[in-house]
Protein backbone atom coordinates (compact mmCIF):
# COMPACT_ATOMS: atom_id res chain seq x y z
CA UNK A 1 0.00 0.00 0.00
CA UNK A 2 1.43 3.81 -0.89
CA UNK A 3 0.13 5.95 2.42
CA UNK A 4 1.77 8.91 2.77
CA UNK A 5 2.63 10.53 6.40
CA UNK A 6 1.69 14.33 5.67
CA UNK A 7 2.93 15.56 9.04
CA UNK A 8 6.31 15.74 7.92
CA UNK A 9 8.13 16.75 4.90
CA UNK A 10 7.59 19.84 2.61
CA UNK A 11 3.44 21.00 2.20
CA UNK A 12 3.25 21.41 -1.41
CA UNK A 13 4.63 18.41 -2.83
CA UNK A 14 2.60 16.29 -0.64
CA UNK A 15 -0.59 17.65 -1.31
CA UNK A 16 -0.15 17.27 -5.16
CA UNK A 17 1.25 13.44 -4.48
CA UNK A 18 -2.42 13.13 -2.47
CA UNK A 19 -4.74 14.89 -5.14
CA UNK A 20 -3.39 13.83 -8.52
CA UNK A 21 -4.61 10.24 -7.59
CA UNK A 22 -8.06 11.43 -6.41
CA UNK A 23 -8.36 13.78 -9.59
CA UNK A 24 -8.31 10.47 -11.25
CA UNK A 25 -10.81 9.12 -9.33
CA UNK A 26 -12.63 11.89 -9.29
CA UNK A 27 -12.68 12.07 -13.68
CA UNK A 28 -13.52 8.03 -13.49
CA UNK A 29 -16.15 8.68 -10.96
CA UNK A 30 -17.55 11.89 -13.40
CA UNK A 31 -17.46 9.80 -17.22
CA UNK A 32 -19.88 7.33 -15.17
CA UNK A 33 -22.53 10.10 -15.61
CA UNK A 34 -21.09 11.66 -19.01
CA UNK A 35 -20.57 8.07 -20.55
CA UNK A 36 -24.38 7.54 -19.83
CA UNK A 37 -25.37 10.91 -21.27
CA UNK A 38 -23.34 10.75 -23.85
CA UNK A 39 -24.38 6.97 -25.42
CA UNK A 40 -28.03 8.05 -24.77
CA UNK A 41 -28.04 11.36 -26.23
CA UNK A 42 -26.59 9.10 -29.54
CA UNK A 43 -30.97 7.53 -28.95
CA UNK A 44 -33.20 9.02 -31.36
CA UNK A 45 -35.33 10.62 -28.35
CA UNK A 46 -32.19 12.12 -27.55
CA UNK A 47 -33.52 15.42 -25.54
CA UNK A 48 -35.91 13.24 -23.76
CA UNK A 49 -33.04 10.63 -22.67
CA UNK A 50 -30.56 13.06 -21.96
CA UNK A 51 -33.31 14.89 -19.53
CA UNK A 52 -34.26 11.71 -18.20
CA UNK A 53 -30.44 10.97 -16.74
CA UNK A 54 -30.12 14.51 -15.79
CA UNK A 55 -33.55 14.33 -13.71
CA UNK A 56 -32.71 10.78 -12.24
CA UNK A 57 -28.87 11.94 -11.71
CA UNK A 58 -30.24 15.02 -9.20
CA UNK A 59 -32.29 13.05 -6.86
CA UNK A 60 -29.64 9.85 -6.63
CA UNK A 61 -27.08 12.88 -6.04
CA UNK A 62 -29.73 13.52 -3.14
CA UNK A 63 -29.66 10.29 -1.59
CA UNK A 64 -26.01 9.75 -1.93
CA UNK A 65 -25.35 12.80 0.28
CA UNK A 66 -25.67 10.32 3.28
CA UNK A 67 -22.33 8.64 2.06
CA UNK A 68 -21.16 11.60 1.28
CA UNK A 69 -21.60 12.42 5.01
CA UNK A 70 -20.58 9.37 6.29
CA UNK A 71 -17.57 8.93 4.06
CA UNK A 72 -16.28 12.71 5.15
CA UNK A 73 -16.92 11.84 8.89
CA UNK A 74 -14.57 8.42 8.12
CA UNK A 75 -11.89 10.43 6.20
CA UNK A 76 -11.61 12.60 9.50
CA UNK A 77 -11.33 10.47 12.29
CA UNK A 78 -9.03 7.87 10.20
CA UNK A 79 -6.87 10.51 8.82
CA UNK A 80 -5.92 12.33 12.88
CA UNK A 81 -6.10 8.34 14.22
CA UNK A 82 -3.31 7.88 11.86
CA UNK A 83 -1.57 11.32 12.41
CA UNK A 84 -1.86 10.77 16.11
CA UNK A 85 -0.49 7.17 15.97
CA UNK A 86 -3.61 5.91 17.65
CA UNK A 87 -4.47 2.57 16.05
CA UNK A 88 -6.56 1.31 18.73
CA UNK A 89 -9.13 4.28 17.61
CA UNK A 90 -8.26 4.06 13.79
CA UNK A 91 -9.22 0.12 13.22
CA UNK A 92 -12.52 0.81 15.59
CA UNK A 93 -13.67 3.31 13.19
CA UNK A 94 -13.20 1.28 10.28
CA UNK A 95 -15.01 -1.51 11.70
CA UNK A 96 -17.99 0.86 13.11
CA UNK A 97 -17.73 3.03 9.74
CA UNK A 98 -18.16 -0.20 7.70
CA UNK A 99 -21.48 -1.48 10.00
CA UNK A 100 -23.18 2.34 9.67
CA UNK A 101 -22.63 2.29 5.88
CA UNK A 102 -24.00 -0.97 4.97
CA UNK A 103 -26.97 -0.27 7.58
CA UNK A 104 -27.73 3.24 5.95
CA UNK A 105 -27.16 1.66 1.89
CA UNK A 106 -30.57 -0.33 2.80
CA UNK A 107 -32.85 2.65 4.25
CA UNK A 108 -31.79 4.69 1.47
CA UNK A 109 -32.56 2.19 -1.07
CA UNK A 110 -36.20 1.48 0.19
CA UNK A 111 -36.66 4.98 0.48
CA UNK A 112 -35.60 6.27 -3.09
CA UNK A 113 -37.38 3.30 -4.75
CA UNK A 114 -40.87 4.37 -2.99
CA UNK A 115 -40.69 7.78 -3.22
CA UNK A 116 -39.21 8.25 -6.92
CA UNK A 117 -43.14 9.19 -8.20
CA UNK A 118 -43.40 11.70 -6.24
CA UNK A 119 -39.88 13.51 -6.63
CA UNK A 120 -40.26 13.22 -10.07
CA UNK A 121 -43.55 15.14 -9.96
CA UNK A 122 -42.09 17.91 -7.51
CA UNK A 123 -39.64 18.32 -10.00
CA UNK A 124 -42.01 18.85 -13.07
CA UNK A 125 -40.94 16.88 -15.13
CA UNK A 126 -42.07 16.56 -18.49
CA UNK A 127 -44.71 13.86 -18.63
CA UNK A 128 -42.55 12.46 -21.56
CA UNK A 129 -39.47 12.27 -19.71
CA UNK A 130 -40.84 10.24 -16.37
CA UNK A 131 -41.09 6.63 -17.59
CA UNK A 132 -37.34 6.60 -18.55
CA UNK A 133 -36.50 8.73 -15.72
CA UNK A 134 -37.94 6.03 -13.09
CA UNK A 135 -36.60 2.79 -15.39
CA UNK A 136 -33.25 4.52 -15.01
CA UNK A 137 -33.37 5.58 -11.58
CA UNK A 138 -34.60 2.60 -9.73
CA UNK A 139 -31.75 0.28 -11.35
CA UNK A 140 -29.26 2.95 -9.76
CA UNK A 141 -31.15 2.42 -6.39
CA UNK A 142 -30.89 -1.30 -6.54
CA UNK A 143 -27.31 -1.15 -6.60
CA UNK A 144 -27.35 1.94 -4.42
CA UNK A 145 -24.94 -0.17 -1.67
CA UNK A 146 -22.38 -0.83 -4.09
CA UNK A 147 -22.24 2.98 -4.43
CA UNK A 148 -21.98 3.29 -0.74
CA UNK A 149 -19.55 0.92 0.22
CA UNK A 150 -17.03 2.55 -2.70
CA UNK A 151 -17.80 6.17 -0.52
CA UNK A 152 -16.26 4.97 2.32
CA UNK A 153 -13.72 2.22 1.35
CA UNK A 154 -12.21 4.87 -0.41
CA UNK A 155 -12.57 7.46 2.53
CA UNK A 156 -10.62 4.96 4.89
CA UNK A 157 -7.85 4.68 2.11
CA UNK A 158 -7.97 8.20 1.88
CA UNK A 159 -7.07 9.20 5.58
CA UNK A 160 -3.86 6.82 5.71
CA UNK A 161 -2.66 8.98 2.63
CA UNK A 162 -3.71 6.30 0.08
CA UNK A 163 -5.22 7.79 -2.89
CA UNK A 164 -3.75 5.46 -5.46
CA UNK A 165 -5.81 2.23 -4.47
CA UNK A 166 -9.13 4.13 -4.84
CA UNK A 167 -7.48 5.68 -8.34
CA UNK A 168 -6.67 2.24 -9.68
CA UNK A 169 -10.09 0.91 -9.24
CA UNK A 170 -11.73 3.91 -10.11
CA UNK A 171 -10.36 3.29 -13.87
CA UNK A 172 -10.83 -0.15 -14.21
CA UNK A 173 -14.62 0.13 -13.20
CA UNK A 174 -15.23 3.11 -15.59
CA UNK A 175 -13.56 1.34 -18.30
CA UNK A 176 -16.06 -1.71 -17.52
CA UNK A 177 -19.16 0.80 -17.25
CA UNK A 178 -18.06 2.57 -20.93
CA UNK A 179 -17.49 -0.79 -22.36
CA UNK A 180 -21.13 -2.00 -21.48
CA UNK A 181 -22.82 1.00 -22.25
CA UNK A 182 -23.20 0.94 -26.11
CA UNK A 183 -23.80 -3.09 -26.09
CA UNK A 184 -26.50 -2.62 -22.93
CA UNK A 185 -28.00 0.51 -24.50
CA UNK A 186 -28.01 -0.29 -28.12
CA UNK A 187 -28.38 -4.03 -27.93
CA UNK A 188 -24.92 -4.78 -29.42
CA UNK A 189 -23.99 -8.65 -30.26
CA UNK A 190 -26.03 -10.84 -28.01
CA UNK A 191 -27.14 -7.82 -25.80
CA UNK A 192 -31.11 -6.79 -25.20
CA UNK A 193 -31.56 -3.43 -27.12
CA UNK A 194 -32.35 -1.58 -22.78
CA UNK A 195 -31.83 1.99 -23.97
CA UNK A 196 -31.66 4.25 -21.20
CA UNK A 197 -32.06 1.36 -18.64
CA UNK A 198 -28.92 0.08 -20.45
CA UNK A 199 -26.88 2.80 -19.36
CA UNK A 200 -28.01 2.28 -15.83
CA UNK A 201 -27.72 -1.77 -15.55
CA UNK A 202 -23.61 -0.71 -16.51
CA UNK A 203 -23.02 1.82 -13.92
CA UNK A 204 -24.46 -0.90 -11.44
CA UNK A 205 -22.37 -3.62 -12.69
CA UNK A 206 -19.31 -1.29 -12.84
CA UNK A 207 -19.78 -0.39 -9.64
CA UNK A 208 -19.93 -3.60 -8.06
CA UNK A 209 -16.67 -5.19 -9.43
CA UNK A 210 -15.47 -1.20 -8.35
CA UNK A 211 -16.52 -2.02 -4.19
CA UNK A 212 -15.13 -5.41 -4.40
CA UNK A 213 -11.99 -4.85 -5.34
CA UNK A 214 -11.49 -2.32 -2.51
CA UNK A 215 -12.84 -4.11 0.05
CA UNK A 216 -10.43 -7.27 -1.33
CA UNK A 217 -7.87 -4.51 -0.75
CA UNK A 218 -8.19 -3.10 2.44
CA UNK A 219 -8.21 -6.90 4.10
CA UNK A 220 -4.68 -7.50 2.83
CA UNK A 221 -2.23 -7.70 5.96
CA UNK A 222 0.31 -4.70 4.25
CA UNK A 223 -2.97 -2.27 5.18
CA UNK A 224 -2.95 -0.22 8.06
CA UNK A 225 -6.44 0.16 8.23
CA UNK A 226 -6.58 -3.03 10.24
CA UNK A 227 -10.03 -4.70 8.43
CA UNK A 228 -11.04 -7.93 10.18
CA UNK A 229 -13.62 -9.82 9.14
CA UNK A 230 -14.04 -10.99 12.81
CA UNK A 231 -14.35 -7.33 13.80
CA UNK A 232 -16.99 -6.10 12.45
CA UNK A 233 -19.28 -4.41 15.14
CA UNK A 234 -20.13 -1.18 16.47
CA UNK A 235 -18.39 1.09 18.79
CA UNK A 236 -20.85 3.51 19.99
CA UNK A 237 -18.11 5.84 21.01
CA UNK A 238 -17.03 5.73 17.43
CA UNK A 239 -20.49 6.25 16.33
CA UNK A 240 -21.30 9.37 18.32
CA UNK A 241 -18.23 11.25 16.83
CA UNK A 242 -19.21 9.38 12.95
CA UNK A 243 -23.11 11.48 13.35
CA UNK A 244 -21.13 14.30 14.96
CA UNK A 245 -19.45 15.02 11.83
CA UNK A 246 -21.41 12.92 9.45
CA UNK A 247 -24.94 14.53 9.99
CA UNK A 248 -23.90 18.19 9.59
CA UNK A 249 -21.74 16.69 6.32
CA UNK A 250 -24.32 14.47 4.72
CA UNK A 251 -27.27 18.09 5.46
CA UNK A 252 -24.45 19.84 3.38
CA UNK A 253 -24.54 17.28 0.40
CA UNK A 254 -27.86 17.36 0.99
CA UNK A 255 -28.48 20.82 0.50
CA UNK A 256 -26.52 21.20 -2.23
CA UNK A 257 -28.76 18.70 -4.20
CA UNK A 258 -32.16 20.22 -3.05
CA UNK A 259 -30.18 23.47 -3.93
CA UNK A 260 -29.51 21.94 -7.70
CA UNK A 261 -32.95 20.15 -7.62
CA UNK A 262 -34.83 23.54 -6.93
CA UNK A 263 -32.83 25.25 -9.96
CA UNK A 264 -33.50 22.25 -11.89
CA UNK A 265 -37.25 22.72 -10.83
CA UNK A 266 -37.09 26.19 -12.34
CA UNK A 267 -35.04 25.26 -15.66
CA UNK A 268 -37.65 22.81 -16.16
CA UNK A 269 -40.30 25.33 -17.07
CA UNK A 270 -38.42 26.36 -19.87
CA UNK A 271 -38.96 23.05 -21.56
CA UNK A 272 -37.05 19.65 -22.61
CA UNK A 273 -34.29 21.87 -24.45
CA UNK A 274 -33.61 24.04 -21.50
CA UNK A 275 -33.36 20.63 -19.08
CA UNK A 276 -30.94 19.38 -21.62
CA UNK A 277 -28.96 22.07 -22.14
CA UNK A 278 -28.46 22.59 -18.37
CA UNK A 279 -28.10 18.78 -17.93
CA UNK A 280 -24.80 18.86 -20.33
CA UNK A 281 -23.61 21.60 -18.64
CA UNK A 282 -23.86 20.29 -15.17
CA UNK A 283 -21.81 17.18 -16.82
CA UNK A 284 -19.19 19.77 -17.30
CA UNK A 285 -19.36 21.45 -14.09
CA UNK A 286 -18.66 17.94 -12.60
CA UNK A 287 -15.49 18.18 -15.04
CA UNK A 288 -14.59 21.59 -13.70
CA UNK A 289 -15.01 20.37 -10.18
CA UNK A 290 -12.16 17.93 -10.44
CA UNK A 291 -9.39 20.10 -9.68
CA UNK A 292 -10.73 22.05 -6.59
CA UNK A 293 -12.39 18.47 -5.42
CA UNK A 294 -9.28 16.32 -5.76
CA UNK A 295 -6.83 18.76 -4.03
CA UNK A 296 -9.46 19.96 -1.47
CA UNK A 297 -10.01 16.21 -0.44
CA UNK A 298 -5.95 15.70 -0.54
CA UNK A 299 -5.98 19.09 2.10
CA UNK A 300 -8.99 17.54 4.05
CA UNK A 301 -6.36 14.64 4.60
CA UNK A 302 -3.34 16.60 5.39
CA UNK A 303 -5.43 18.64 7.50
CA UNK A 304 -6.65 15.82 9.74
CA UNK A 305 -3.06 14.27 10.05
CA UNK A 306 -1.39 17.15 11.42
CA UNK A 307 -4.35 18.50 13.33
CA UNK A 308 -4.37 14.57 14.86
CA UNK A 309 0.02 15.44 15.38
CA UNK A 310 -1.31 18.65 17.12
CA UNK A 311 0.26 20.79 14.60
CA UNK A 312 -2.44 23.80 14.15
CA UNK A 313 0.06 26.01 11.99
CA UNK A 314 0.84 23.28 9.60
CA UNK A 315 -2.69 22.59 9.20
CA UNK A 316 -3.48 26.16 8.41
CA UNK A 317 -0.45 26.19 5.79
CA UNK A 318 -2.12 23.42 4.48
CA UNK A 319 -5.32 25.15 3.59
CA UNK A 320 -3.91 28.17 2.10
CA UNK A 321 -1.81 26.11 -0.70
CA UNK A 322 -4.73 24.24 -1.30
CA UNK A 323 -6.93 27.59 -2.04
CA UNK A 324 -3.88 28.85 -4.44
CA UNK A 325 -3.89 25.72 -6.04
CA UNK A 326 -7.56 25.51 -6.82
CA UNK A 327 -8.01 28.64 -7.74
CA UNK A 328 -5.63 28.96 -10.91
CA UNK A 329 -6.23 25.23 -11.99
CA UNK A 330 -10.12 26.11 -12.15
CA UNK A 331 -9.26 29.27 -13.90
CA UNK A 332 -7.35 27.88 -16.25
CA UNK A 333 -9.74 24.96 -17.03
CA UNK A 334 -12.88 27.36 -17.35
CA UNK A 335 -11.34 29.83 -19.97
CA UNK A 336 -10.75 26.25 -22.01
CA UNK A 337 -14.28 25.48 -21.67
CA UNK A 338 -15.66 28.97 -22.32
CA UNK A 339 -13.52 29.65 -25.97
CA UNK A 340 -14.66 25.71 -27.07
CA UNK A 341 -18.22 25.75 -25.36
CA UNK A 342 -20.08 24.64 -28.73
CA UNK A 343 -17.76 22.31 -30.25
CA UNK A 344 -17.69 20.51 -26.38
CA UNK A 345 -21.18 20.88 -26.41
CA UNK A 346 -21.87 18.90 -29.51
CA UNK A 347 -19.82 16.21 -28.47
CA UNK A 348 -22.86 15.14 -26.49
CA UNK A 349 -25.97 15.97 -28.76
CA UNK A 350 -27.36 16.28 -31.88
CA UNK A 351 -29.36 18.98 -30.97
CA UNK A 352 -28.20 22.32 -32.78
CA UNK A 353 -30.98 24.29 -30.15
CA UNK A 354 -29.36 22.49 -27.21
CA UNK A 355 -26.06 23.16 -28.25
CA UNK A 356 -27.01 26.85 -29.22
CA UNK A 357 -28.46 27.21 -25.69
CA UNK A 358 -26.16 25.40 -23.56
CA UNK A 359 -23.39 27.57 -24.53
CA UNK A 360 -24.34 30.16 -22.74
CA UNK A 361 -24.68 28.10 -19.61
CA UNK A 362 -20.85 28.41 -20.20
CA UNK A 363 -20.64 32.08 -20.85
CA UNK A 364 -22.56 33.15 -17.55
CA UNK A 365 -22.02 30.17 -15.32
CA UNK A 366 -18.46 29.10 -15.60
CA UNK A 367 -16.93 32.70 -15.59
CA UNK A 368 -17.23 32.60 -11.95
CA UNK A 369 -16.60 28.83 -11.43
CA UNK A 370 -12.55 29.79 -9.82
CA UNK A 371 -14.42 31.62 -6.71
CA UNK A 372 -16.27 28.16 -5.99
CA UNK A 373 -13.21 26.52 -5.89
CA UNK A 374 -11.88 29.03 -3.08
CA UNK A 375 -15.22 28.05 -1.45
CA UNK A 376 -14.42 24.37 -2.16
CA UNK A 377 -10.45 24.63 -0.08
CA UNK A 378 -12.10 26.15 2.81
CA UNK A 379 -14.55 23.51 3.34
CA UNK A 380 -12.51 20.78 2.87
CA UNK A 381 -10.15 22.52 5.57
CA UNK A 382 -13.14 22.57 7.68
CA UNK A 383 -13.97 19.03 6.90
CA UNK A 384 -9.84 17.91 7.54
CA UNK A 385 -10.82 19.38 11.11
CA UNK A 386 -14.05 17.62 11.97
CA UNK A 387 -15.75 21.01 12.40
CA UNK A 388 -18.87 20.25 9.73
CA UNK A 389 -21.04 22.69 11.93
CA UNK A 390 -19.09 25.72 10.47
CA UNK A 391 -18.82 24.08 6.82
CA UNK A 392 -22.85 23.08 7.19
CA UNK A 393 -23.49 26.68 7.97
CA UNK A 394 -21.98 28.23 4.93
CA UNK A 395 -23.32 25.99 2.54
CA UNK A 396 -26.75 26.67 3.60
CA UNK A 397 -26.31 30.68 3.41
CA UNK A 398 -24.01 30.09 -0.08
CA UNK A 399 -27.23 27.78 -1.46
CA UNK A 400 -30.68 29.28 0.11
CA UNK A 401 -29.36 32.82 0.70
CA UNK A 402 -27.57 33.62 -2.49
CA UNK A 403 -27.86 30.93 -5.36
CA UNK A 404 -31.15 29.51 -5.30
CA UNK A 405 -32.85 33.44 -4.69
CA UNK A 406 -30.51 35.00 -7.17
CA UNK A 407 -31.10 32.22 -9.73
CA UNK A 408 -34.64 32.65 -9.92
CA UNK A 409 -34.27 36.70 -9.29
CA UNK A 410 -32.77 36.47 -13.10
CA UNK A 411 -34.62 34.36 -14.23
CA UNK A 412 -37.43 36.47 -13.81
CA UNK A 413 -35.83 39.11 -16.42
CA UNK A 414 -35.58 39.39 -19.85
CA UNK A 415 -32.98 36.58 -19.17
CA UNK A 416 -34.78 33.80 -18.99
CA UNK A 417 -32.91 30.37 -18.55
CA UNK A 418 -29.78 32.38 -19.18
CA UNK A 419 -30.50 34.23 -16.03
CA UNK A 420 -30.70 31.04 -13.74
CA UNK A 421 -27.17 30.35 -14.70
CA UNK A 422 -25.91 34.17 -14.24
CA UNK A 423 -27.37 33.83 -10.39
CA UNK A 424 -25.58 30.98 -10.05
CA UNK A 425 -21.70 32.21 -10.74
CA UNK A 426 -22.46 35.44 -9.18
CA UNK A 427 -23.44 33.46 -6.30
CA UNK A 428 -19.69 32.02 -5.93
CA UNK A 429 -18.20 35.42 -5.92
CA UNK A 430 -20.11 36.29 -3.05
CA UNK A 431 -20.15 32.82 -0.87
CA UNK A 432 -16.29 32.69 -1.07
CA UNK A 433 -15.76 36.16 0.26
CA UNK A 434 -17.43 36.19 3.47
CA UNK A 435 -15.92 32.48 4.44
CA UNK A 436 -12.86 33.66 3.92
CA UNK A 437 -13.21 35.95 7.39
CA UNK A 438 -14.28 32.12 8.90
CA UNK A 439 -11.16 29.96 7.82
CA UNK A 440 -8.62 33.30 9.07
CA UNK A 441 -9.85 33.46 12.61
CA UNK A 442 -8.87 30.05 13.10
CA UNK A 443 -11.56 28.68 15.17
CA UNK A 444 -12.40 25.24 12.76
CA UNK A 445 -9.11 23.99 13.85
CA UNK A 446 -9.92 23.61 17.58
CA UNK A 447 -12.45 20.48 16.50
CA UNK A 448 -10.23 17.96 15.85
CA UNK A 449 -11.33 15.30 17.66
CA UNK A 450 -7.05 14.64 18.91
CA UNK A 451 -7.53 17.91 20.56
CA UNK A 452 -11.18 17.33 22.13
CA UNK A 453 -9.91 14.10 23.38
CA UNK A 454 -13.92 13.35 23.40
CA UNK A 455 -12.71 9.88 23.00
CA UNK A 456 -10.17 7.70 25.06
CA UNK A 457 -7.03 6.37 23.20
CA UNK A 458 -8.10 2.98 24.56
CA UNK A 459 -10.96 0.91 25.65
Amino acid sequence: MRNIDATTGRITPNLLKLAWPVAISNLANVFYNIADTFFVGQLENSAQAISAVTVSFNVVFLLVAFAIGISTATTTLISQYYGAKDHDNLEKTVHTSLVVICSLAFVVTITGIFTKSWIFALLQTEPEVIPLAEEYFTIIMVGMFFMFTYFVLSSMLRGVGDTKTPMIAGVVSNIINIVLDPFLIYGWLFFPELGVAGAAYATVFSRFVLSVYLYYRVIQKDCPLGVKLSHFKIDFAIVREIFRIGIPSSLSEMSVAFGSMLILGRVNVFGTIATAAHGIGTRFDSLLYLPMAALGQASATMVGQNLGAKNRDRAYRTGIAAMKFIFLSTLGITIVFILFAKPLLSLFTNSIEVVDLGSFYFYYHFSFFCFLGLRVAMLFAFYGAGDSRSAFITTIIALFVLRVPLSYLFSYTGLGIKGIWLGMGLSYLITSAFMIVIFTKKKWMEKAVTLRNEIPAAQ
